[in-house]
């Protein structure tokens, strides 16, 4: 798999940042998606903001099965919702962000699963 394809798929849209949040941001980020939609709808909007390549949005409708015009919007969605359900954990998060590419709960997400 190619994980680096996949880490600045994620990366980009989960508009955290090129290096990981410590914990505490994370936790704080979280608790604040949690609580607000408001605060929801605004990450989702700046994630979609964000410029994707062909080749990510390509590489993305593969590994999440729509077509390339619809992903970034998709896995944006996805995102957020796993935030504040609280499925995507800060472990997925620092993982990725450490170039160890996507943790299994992390596909599971992206995928809609």
């Amino acid at each position: 798999m190619k994980s680096l394809r996949i880490a600045s798929l994620v990366v980009a849209l989960t508009t955290l940042a090129a290096c990981a949040p410590s914990q505490d941001e994370y936790a704080r980020l979280q608790t604040a998606v949690q609580g607000s939609p408001a605060m929801q709808k605004a990450l989702h909007k700046d994630c979609v903001s964000k410029k994707w390549s062909k080749a990510d949005r390509d590489y993305g409708a593969l590994l999440i099965s729509v077509p390339p015009g619809k992903v970034q919007a998709v896995v944006c969605k996805r995102i957020v919702n796993a935030m504040a359900s609280g499925r995507l954990k800060y472990a997925d998060v620092r993982q990725l962000t450490s170039n160890q590419g996507p943790t299994v709960n992390l596909i599971k997400i992206l995928q809609g699963r």
